[in-house]
């Protein structure tokens, strides 16, 4: 991002630029409810299609 790295033994700090803040916890917190309804979504289309099946 803006800056000349002849090798990573150049590097010092946080690699991740969002590093030590609270958006790091932000985009977890957002990854795990897209994961929750993801299962969620999926227990429900499964459910809905054995009822179905079991129904017909």
């Amino acid at each position: 991002m803006g800056f000349d790295l002849a090798s990573v033994d150049e590097m010092t700090g946080a690699i991740f630029t969002g590093a030590g803040s609270s958006m790091s916890v932000v985009w977890a917190v957002i990854a795990a409810l897209i994961c929750l309804y993801a299962v969620w979504s999926g227990k429900r289309h499964e459910h809905d299609a054995y009822d179905k099946l079991r129904n017909k």
